[in-house]
């Protein structure tokens, strides 16, 4: 059975995949910052830390705790990585 998740709870369901599968996470802050989601200060945070895991942790950390950035942050997500989203939202663990 199919259980269909807001794009907030589609971020917070798979955080933990996430941040470990997701490479492109400065298109990701690119896209947030374009948005005026997040800013410059921490726009250079995520940039600076060494790998992708990393610069997950601080987005999840720092801004996505709010709805709309998480909705936002899932648009792009989308786009970025269509086939990892498209794995996690038919179920499938190892993304």
């Amino acid at each position: 059975m199919f259980i269909y998740l807001s794009a907030a709870d589609f971020v917070d369901k798979h955080r933990d995949i996430l941040i470990q599968k997701v490479s492109s996470v400065m298109e990701i802050a690119d896209g947030l910052l374009s948005k005026e989601m997040i800013n410059d200060e921490l726009y250079s945070t995520i940039r600076a830390a060494a790998t992708s895991p990393e610069k997950m942790r601080i987005l999840y950390t720092n801004c996505l705790t709010f709805r709309a950035v998480k909705e936002e942050y899932y648009t792009i997500l989308k786009k970025k990585n269509p086939h990892l989203v498209d794995k996690l939202e038919n179920g499938s663990s190892n993304a």
